[in-house]
């Protein structure tokens, strides 16, 4: 009585190329999340200093008028990076769901191509 030996080459194939996807998926989840993160990081970078910017105004300046206007330009020019820094999440959004979208389309297709021969051979073998 002869027991072939198990192939495990075959069998770590098969699991590579069932979890390739998987694995396609959290890359790049993750560096979209990378991207994302550095981005609320810079933004909070930002808040931090227009914060200290607010507070070394109250204490320098003596004119309530003057005080109105620096703080008024301040304002405006965060609420100008603020903006550009949602529309930079806006196109990193856009730009991961345009990867994710393509690489669901090229996945797609390729597990179709495989089911195709695998059903082709499964003819030729009956």
């Amino acid at each position: 009585m002869t027991n072939p030996t198990f192939d495990f080459n075959s069998f770590l194939d098969a699991g590579k190329k069932a979890f390739a996807p998987v694995v396609k998926f959290n890359e790049l989840s993750v560096q979209s999340f990378e991207r994302i993160a550095r981005q609320q990081y810079a933004f909070a970078g930002e808040m931090l200093e227009f914060s200290l910017k607010q507070l070394q105004l109250t204490s320098t300046v003596r004119d309530i008028n003057d005080l109105t206007a620096r703080q008024i330009e301040l304002s405006t020019q965060f609420a100008e990076r603020a903006t550009q820094r949602s529309q930079d999440l806006i196109k990193l959004s856009s730009e991961h769901q345009a990867q994710l979208s393509k690489w669901f389309d090229q996945t797609v297709t390729e597990s179709a191509q495989t089911v195709s021969e695998s059903a082709k051979g499964a003819k030729k073998a009956a």
